[in-house]
């Protein structure tokens, strides 16, 4: 009887001796497999997660709705933040300052007609593009079938 590298005895007998291993082998794998399932079920059990721990099932549905209610009371707050007139004045007094100390970049008025064709070519190439692709990602509906019946190849069935 010799031995593997990896500590496994294997028996130089025959073939009965590997049907032996194999068969061992596989019952092994199958109970390894079987182990695996179990735990993935068990991770996955989240009301035995919730029965086995209730108090930090709760911390965590706690920490949730807080963060949740956090969002919208720090939302519902900014917005109104921005409609006040000392907000806005604000505002307005940092615009004019970045214009005043970088006047090129205030709006520059209506595109020169070359930057207008541009953009309608550009425009118009792309809509080509995307309605080409769209042509081969999704088939066109088929025409409607006359008297004969097709198979699911597309070819005329044989009528018997």
């Amino acid at each position: 009887m010799g031995e593997r590298a990896d500590g496994v005895k294997v028996d130089r007998g025959g073939s009965g001796a590997l049907a032996r291993d194999i068969s061992r082998i596989r019952d092994e794998l199958g109970a390894l497999v079987g182990e695996l399932d179990r735990r993935r079920r068990e991770l996955l059990d989240v009301r035995g997660h919730v029965r086995r721990h209730p108090a930090a099932a709760s911390l965590a549905a706690a920490a949730v709705v807080a963060i949740l209610g956090g969002s919208v009371a720090l939302l519902v707050y900014n917005t109104h933040r921005k409609q006040r007139a000392a907000y806005r004045a604000k505002q307005l007094r940092i615009a004019l300052g970045r214009m005043v100390d970088h006047p090129e970049r205030v709006a520059r008025g209506e595109a020169p007609p070359g930057e207008k064709i541009l953009a309608a070519v550009g425009t118009a190439v792309a809509t080509l593009l995307v309605k080409q692709a769209l042509a081969r990602a999704v088939p066109a509906p088929q025409a409607a079938r006359g008297p004969q019946e097709h198979a699911h190849d597309g070819r005329p069935r044989a009528r018997a």
